[in-house]
């Protein structure tokens, strides 16, 4: 009983000491610099624990000691600081007809974008092991390297398993563990607006319960509960695109009819307006520019949208009672008034008292959810806070 008694009793001075570790580490990323004695204060810690603790991390290289602090009276206390760029982490973003890649820092920044041709018939795998052996290649130089690889699929994962791509051949469903045996690396596989929600979020880190809306060429959404990714019972979780808006509708590839995203995408209004004004095929820019001009038929297609998104919008503020909800979609973030007006039409309905604003990290918001799930996993963390914007990237 007492041997019993003694494995139990350093299991939990084990679980302590990782906790304390998490606490003082977690503060040192989102809150630098700071002192040893400001650490103490702040978290509750004895002077001693929070001494052993910032000596293991300056030992692996993971904070650093800046200098002393400004004081009027005393001994100045020696400020504190995450050695962010110590290593790396790289997001990949699988989209239908193009790979981008954002590699950044352990605190989200100094953001390199890379973009790759992808062809339908190309092979997945192959690709991929090219550009991530590029990219560890490029940041053998730091302490760390390459510290994990988040890859965001447009389709349904579970477990890391690929389950469903509309809008792409079906990967290998074990495309993460195949890489990881590769590149002796942790790889991630995630859905990309649940990526896309985790990066929005760690911008937004007030809130602890909102929705990321991602309108492409289909339309995703990203679900947080209580500051934790809510995926239901097998990754089907959030797929809003694929809602019925019309029984009977326009046939979709998830095998329903009538779904969201047939009508609302950028993909579908886009291919509506050709067809009005008896054009092939039409460009964002071209839309964004006749809208510009207000030709009838373009400010009919963003009434259209609206209207779909709001009704949509509706039953999500209804079913979740949600904080905030973020919308990613070149309509929103190139055209000033249409979260207004999407918040109008829902004034005219039952609804719930809910903030609606376009993405800050636009089309990089699942990359950067992929950063911070690599980062976190490595520092064992859980909540990283970053302020890089889309506008900081630098694209090479």
């Amino acid at each position: 009983m007492k041997k019993e008694f003694s494995i139990m009793s350093i299991a939990n001075q084990e679980m302590i000491r990782d906790n304390n570790r998490r606490l003082v580490l977690e503060y040192l990323v989102n809150h630098p610099p700071v002192s040893r004695a400001e650490l103490a204060k702040q978290l509750n810690l004895t002077k001693a624990t929070i001494s052993n603790i910032v000596q293991d991390l300056l030992q692996q290289n993971l904070v650093l000691e800046i200098g002393s602090a400004k004081t009027a009276m005393g001994r100045k206390p020696i400020l504190l600081e995450f050695q962010k760029n110590c290593g790396y982490a790289l997001a990949i973003d699988v989209r239908p007809n193009q790979i981008i890649t954002l590699a950044a820092n352990l605190k989200g920044e100094n953001c390199k974008v890379q973009e790759y041709a992808f062809y339908q018939d190309q092979e997945l795998l192959s690709l991929l092991k090219e550009i991530i052996a590029g990219q560890i290649a490029k940041y053998s130089h730091t302490p760390y390297g390459i510290v994990g690889i988040a890859v965001g699929i447009y389709g349904v994962v579970n477990n890391n398993r690929i389950l469903f791509t509309p809008y792409y051949p079906l990967p290998q469903p074990d495309l993460g563990q195949i890489l990881e045996d590769i590149f002796h690396l942790p790889v991630i596989v995630e859905n990309e607006s649940n990526f896309s929600v985790l990066g929005e979020s760690a911008f937004h880190f007030g809130y602890k319960n909102m929705i990321h809306i991602n309108v492409h060429d289909g339309i995703g959404m990203g679900i947080l509960i209580g500051e934790h990714l809510y995926k239901g019972h097998d990754g089907y979780a959030g797929e809003f695109g694929h809602t019925i808006l019309f029984p009977d509708g326009k046939p979709c590839p998830c095998g329903n009819c009538g779904c969201l995203e047939q009508y609302a995408s950028e993909k579908a209004i886009l291919e509506e307006y050709a067809a009005r004004t008896g054009q092939i095929q039409v460009t964002m820019d071209q839309f964004l520019a006749d809208y510009q001009q207000k030709l009838p038929a373009a400010l009919e297609m963003m009434d259209l949208f609206v209207k779909y998104m709001s009704i949509g919008i509706n039953n999500i503020i209804n079913t979740f009672n949600t904080d905030l909800i973020v919308i990613n979609s070149a309509f929103s973030n190139y055209i000033p008034d249409i979260n207004s007006r999407i918040l109008e039409y829902l004034s005219k309905h039952q609804n719930r008292d809910c903030k609606i604003i376009s993405s800050k990290l636009q089309d990089i918001s699942g990359l950067m959810g992929g950063i911070r799930v690599c980062v976190e996993c490595f520092l064992d963390i859980q909540h990283l806070q970053i302020q890089t914007h889309h506008k900081d990237l630098e694209i090479i």
